[in-house]
């Protein structure tokens, strides 16, 4: 009895000295009429994806360009996945993209016109479980701490666009934040485009502090937003959560 009591003790002040900005990871979770569940083991291989040869050419992209929309309609939820993280161009579009040679280029608006016209997304996102499946992949990413590469740009990109803002409720969108505040950074993290999924969702939710402060100031290039504090945006995104508790 005296042993529980003080466990109870010690789990009490544990509580009372954890400050606002401690995220708990999975906090949202707890309401699972909201949220699909999702799993680091789910969507790792699709029997159904299109995989490009290794030695890939521009006449196998113009062929896969070609596909028509029954294609894409036929597939799984996950084989869509794998079809766009496995395409060799993906990992060179959006706001780190590799072939933009103008500076002043807004990646991000291309990003999101390139998703919006893009037969293999516009079918992803009809889907009901497409939001479960790229967490489940972005989970992978976060549990083994993996290091920034043109396919988790590129994922990332897609969890922060505005068609995923889009099929994602509030329930989502807070889980999502709880993991890119996951996320930890890298020498390259400079690369990363987590904190545009926190810009993202906070405005989508139209969160006033972050809208009225921050999301004004920030300057669209080639590569993202060129003037981001990325301190500065996951301040806010603790901020985000913490009025959420």
């Amino acid at each position: 009895m005296y042993k529980l009591v003080f466990a109870s003790m010690i789990m009490l002040a544990i509580l009372s000295a954890c400050s606002k900005e401690n995220i708990s990871f999975g906090k949202f979770l707890d309401d699972q009429e909201s949220i699909c569940l999702f799993s680091k083991d789910a969507c790792t291989t699709a029997t159904d994806a299109y995989i490009f040869p290794k030695n890939w050419t521009g006449e196998d992209i113009s062929n896969f360009e070609k596909l028509p929309e029954e294609t894409f309609s036929s597939m799984s939820t996950c084989g869509l996945v794998i079809t766009l993280l496995e395409h060799p161009k993906n990992r060179m579009l959006g706001p780190f993209g590799m072939e933009f040679s103008d500076s002043s280029l807004p990646g991000v608006t291309m990003f999101n016109n390139y998703v919006r016209n893009n037969k293999v997304t516009s079918e992803l996102f009809q889907r009901d479980d497409c939001f479960s499946l790229l967490a489940s992949r972005y989970q992978i990413v976060i549990e083994e701490n993996r290091e920034i590469s043109g396919q988790i740009l590129y994922l990332e990109m897609l969890l922060s666009s505005d068609m995923c803002m889009s099929v994602m409720n509030k329930k989502e969108k807070y889980l999502l934040m709880e993991m890119a505040l996951q996320r930890k950074e890298h020498k390259n993290s400079r690369s990363s485009c987590t904190p545009h999924i926190m810009i993202s969702i906070m405005r989508s939710c139209n969160y006033k502090p972050f809208i009225d402060d921050v999301y004004p100031k920030l300057v669209e290039g080639t590569w993202g937003y060129s003037n981001l504090d990325s301190f500065d945006i996951k301040k806010y995104a603790k901020q985000f959560l913490n009025d959420r508790k």
